[in-house]
């Protein structure tokens, strides 16, 4: 059975984790401990320089000695499958590889030596974290890079899966000694979507590989012949990490084409769904793209690639597409104050009850949620906020009340905002106890023909392209 050392948390390493094991891996978890800086910002970190790479010291023989103390606990989190956002099926897997001996912790530096001299290969799977405009502040991927790649009692190939900037595998490789064509380092970038992240692991349907050598090693080889993949996309390493920033830049881009589009398409008397169904109808457009009148893009993956691109392509003179999408968005975000200033005759002193809170559907995680940027803004402009969410995850919201059931987030409430379509509200049954002052709820979703939640008995549905 082959091993391999895997260093990272949260919700990559984990869902990592359980794809290897599955796939019939042993896999050694070196984790960060418990109260590692940056699981929800990275705040107090220091912005990378040149690749991520000025603020890391050069690493000495220990092999982790940048980075922070792992921990029984953070092993523990992350075996139980704490440690996840709540992705489905990942703590069965892991709770079972765990008692068959397939997940082992790496707790001390002795113990990630003796890992690195046998395992098959090392994988680097930390999320990289961000500031809210995007900017990388995470320092942990170049770091655990940098100690792997230095260390000379180590076995097998170092692969990253992280999010990276363009141009780190190179400089990581230059600062290790090795030679730029060097098949030690293998760029595998992640290509994970919440809530369906086990099969897209287990069954990816393209798989971007990015070495600068021309021959893989035998240990990639096999985890590549073990994924099966559709489409297997050999590049190199710099390629491979603009394939990430450029396929998330395209998104953003189909959410703000979307989104403007439809809003000039309102104010022209048109219908902004009948018009972006026309657009995709067209065989040039891909039938997947996400051109939909809806919710701002959120979430962090999304605003670091855009901010990636704005970066490399300042001294260039071509970075205004990107500043563009971004500005695009941003100015989107704001459009449900306006709407709630219109039909509330002002926000302030209002109370204005948020419907969902993550920024996507059916997964728990807060980090750059559309709806806590406009709660913050709600709450500056002096409204009260209220809010329900059944599966966010914990965490300290000081500019509202959140509740325990939806019932008491509306009661009293001027308006009610859908900001995400979780599951539980598309029962009609949902709304039924709800006792708001208005009956007015401001879908932020969409248009209400394209939305899977129904508008109560009695109620007034508004959205951003009819309002």
């Amino acid at each position: 059975m082959p091993d391999v050392l895997l260093v990272g948390d949260w919700h990559l390493a984990s869902v990592t984790a359980a794809g290897l094991t599955r796939l019939g891996y042993t896999v050694h978890v070196r984790p960060d401990a418990v109260e590692t800086p940056g699981r929800a910002g990275f705040g107090a970190l220091e912005a990378p320089g040149r690749a991520g790479f000025d603020a890391v010291e050069t690493p000495g023989q220990a092999p982790f000695s940048a980075l922070e103390t792992p921990d029984r606990a953070a092993f523990d989190a992350l075996a139980r499958g704490h440690r996840c956002g709540d992705e489905p099926e990942v703590a069965g897997i892991l709770a079972a590889a765990r008692e068959n001996g397939t997940l082992r912790p790496v707790l001390d530096e002795a113990q990630a030596a003796e890992v690195l001299r046998h395992a098959d290969m090392s994988l680097v799977v930390h999320d990289t974290g961000t500031a809210a405009d995007g900017t990388v502040t995470d320092l942990r991927p170049v770091a655990a890079l940098r100690q792997l790649l230095g260390d000379h009692g180590r076995r097998g190939p170092v692969v990253v899966a992280s999010q990276l900037r363009a141009g780190t595998c190179d400089a990581a490789l230059a600062d290790a000694g090795l030679p730029a064509d060097s098949p030690d380092l293998i760029h595998i970038p992640e290509n994970l979507r919440l809530g369906r992240a086990v099969s897209d692991f287990l069954q990816p349907a393209r798989t971007v590989v990015g070495c600068n050598s021309p021959h893989l090693p035998q240990a990639v080889r096999d985890l590549l012949d073990r994924l099966g993949s559709r489409d297997e996309l050999h590049m190199r390493l710099v390629e491979a990490e603009l394939v990430k920033h450029g396929t998330n830049a395209y998104l953003a881009l189909c959410i703000t084409l979307a989104n403007d589009l439809g809003t000039v398409a309102a104010h022209l008397g048109a219908d902004p769904v009948t018009v972006l169904d026309g657009v995709r109808a067209d065989e040039r457009v891909a039938a997947g793209a996400p051109l939909r009148p809806g919710e701002p893009y959120a979430g962090a993956t999304l605003h670091r690639d855009v901010r990636a691109l704005v970066e490399h392509g300042e001294p260039i003179g071509r970075d205004g597409l990107f500043r563009a999408v971004a500005h695009a968005n941003a100015v989107h975000a704001l459009a449900p104050l306006a709407a709630l200033d219109k039909h509330l005759e002002g926000v302030a002193e209002r109370t204005v009850c948020l419907l969902g809170l993550t920024y996507k559907p059916g997964v728990s995680t807060l980090r750059d949620s559309a709806a806590l940027r406009l709660a913050d803004e709600l709450h500056a402009q002096g409204a009260r906020v209220t809010a329900y969410d059944p599966i966010a995850e914990t965490a300290d919201l000081p500019d509202m009340q959140r509740r325990t059931t939806f019932t008491e987030a509306a009661a009293d409430a001027d308006c009610v905002v859908l900001t995400v379509e979780h599951p539980a509200f598309t029962d009609p049954a949902f709304f039924e106890s709800a006792t708001p002052r208005h009956a007015l709820l401001l879908r932020l979703t969409g248009t209400e023909r394209r939305s899977r939640v129904p508008t109560p008995h009695g109620w007034r549905s508004v959205d951003l392209w009819n309002s």
